[in-house]
């Protein structure tokens, strides 16, 4: 089997499921955004799949952006 079809085939295997996918994403994300944002809801993560690739669209409500570190 060439590396080609290893690679191939290892990226085809973590995207079976996409749904678990962007439910992990919209997880992940909702939690590292809280830090900076003050968000009403989660995250919401869609994905539509363009050829062979995966394009995935994020979108955050924010009510205020939280203050942070030092401002120049």
């Amino acid at each position: 089997m060439s590396v080609y079809r290893i690679d191939e085939v290892l990226v085809r295997d973590k995207f079976v499921n996409v749904d678990s996918v962007a439910k992990i994403l919209e997880e992940e994300v909702s939690s590292v955004v809280r830090n900076y944002l003050s968000c009403p809801n989660d995250a919401v993560v869609r994905f539509k799949k363009v050829g062979d690739k995966f394009v995935f669209n994020i979108e955050i409500v924010a009510d205020r952006i939280k203050p942070f570190g030092k401002t120049l």
